[in-house]
Parts: C-alpha cells; sequence; structure tokens
C-alpha cells in the first residue's frame, strides 16, 4: 500500500513538474515574441528616420517643357526667348517643391524620434531612449520637444538620478505647453515630497494650481491642501 501511495506521489511531482515547465516555456515564448516584435517596429522606425534624413526633394517636370515639341522655324531668337522663361518657372517650382518636402521632412522627423525613443524605454533600454529623446529637444519641435522632456523626467526619476529628472521636468515647465508643462508641475511635485524637499515641493504645486488645468491644477491642489 505504502509503495501504491508513493507511486501515486511520485506521479502527481511529475505532472506538476511538467505543467510548471510548459507554463514557463510558454511565458518565455511569449516574451521572445513580444520583444521581437518590438524590436522590429524599432527597426522600422529607424529605417524611417533615415530615409528622412538621406531623403532629396523630388524633381518636379519642368514647366515649358512641352514647348520644345513644336516645329522649328525661323524665329529661333523667340524660340530661345520661350525656353529660358520656361526654365525660370520650372526653377520657381522645383524650389517651392523642395521647401515643402524639406518642411515635411523637418515636421516628421522629430515625431519619428520621439517614438523610437517610446520604444526603447519600454525595452527597458533607457540610454537609447535618452538618445532619441535628446534629438528631439535639440529640434526644439513645439509639440513633441515638451513631450520628450517630460518623458526624460520619468525616465531618470525611475533610474534615480533625480538631478537630472527634475531638470528634465523644468524644461518642460520652461516650454508653456498647455498640456504636459503642468503635468510636469504636478510630477516634479510628487518627486519633491519623495525627496523631502516639501518647500519646493509645495512651489512646484502652486505652479501646476496656477496653469488652471482641469486634472493637473486639481491634483495638485489636493496634494497640497493634505500637507497644509
Amino acid at each position: 500500500m505504502s509503495s501504491f501511495i508513493i507511486l501515486i506521489a511520485v506521479l502527481v511531482v511529475v505532472t506538476v513538474g511538467v505543467a510548471l515547465l510548459s507554463v514557463a516555456q510558454l511565458r518565455i515564448y511569449r516574451e521572445r515574441r513580444a520583444r521581437k516584435r518590438n524590436e522590429e517596429v524599432a527597426e522600422q522606425v529607424k529605417r524611417q528616420l533615415a530615409d528622412l534624413r538621406n531623403s532629396r526633394p523630388s524633381q518636379q517636370k519642368r514647366v515649358g517643357q512641352s514647348n520644345n515639341d513644336f516645329e522649328r522655324t525661323g524665329h529661333e531668337a523667340g524660340q530661345r526667348a520661350n525656353e529660358s522663361t520656361g526654365q525660370s518657372a520650372s526653377k520657381e517650382q522645383d524650389t517651392v517643391g523642395q521647401d515643402a518636402d524639406q518642411a515635411r521632412a523637418t515636421e516628421a522627423e522629430p515625431w519619428a524620434s520621439f517614438h523610437l525613443g517610446s520604444i526603447f524605454d519600454r525595452q527597458g533600454e533607457s540610454d537609447r531612449a535618452v538618445e532619441a529623446y535628446q534629438q528631439v529637444l535639440d529640434s526644439g519641435h513645439l509639440e513633441a520637444a515638451p513631450r520628450a522632456a517630460f518623458n526624460l523626467g520619468m525616465l531618470f526619476e525611475e533610474r534615480g538620478e533625480y538631478n537630472l529628472a527634475e531638470e528634465a521636468y523644468q524644461r518642460t515647465i520652461a516650454s508653456g505647453h498647455p498640456e504636459e508643462a503642468p503635468r510636469a508641475a504636478f510630477n516634479l511635485g510628487l518627486m519633491l515630497d519623495k525627496l523631502v524637499e516639501y518647500d519646493r515641493a509645495e512651489e512646484a504645486y502652486r505652479e501646476a494650481i496656477a496653469s488652471k488645468h482641469a486634472e493637473w491644477a486639481s491634483k495638485a491642489e489636493f496634494k497640497l491642501g493634505r500637507r497644509l
């Protein structure tokens, strides 16, 4: 009887072990797939960013080119004048097209870098995320740069680099962005509270309150009200 019980116990242990092993393998498989998808997205964004940097505005078809198809006549001087006028108009249109393409590239590049930084951040590659966010800050983009600065603040705070976090939050606040600046002020207040720098935390909360933002001002009032 005891041998039978031991056999049953062994079978139960083996079954549980196999089940746990299967669950662990499935989890590892899913994590690998998720990591692979993130890496593929990151590579795609990097390729798009490289394409934006290396692209050259396409040349538009010259205006007046069709004028060269008419039959030659003895009025060569008039024909040369028409060709010269067509070339001038073509150059003007080329310049306009190049400016438009350059403007689109200038607008898209900061957002590509921002999304690349977000991907690196989610993957835990904080150094590469910092590098991507810094590129956005350097661009001075009115929308992307404040968002990148705020994300940098959270990233540095998570890493325990509080001086850099405060610098990033202050940069976001200084941008005057209607959404990111109040949020950065509130986050800065929370961080300074955690660091037992209550006077400076109060100053940050009051800055969030002064923004009159529907969410962050009310949250800052609540936090400040609990301390007073």
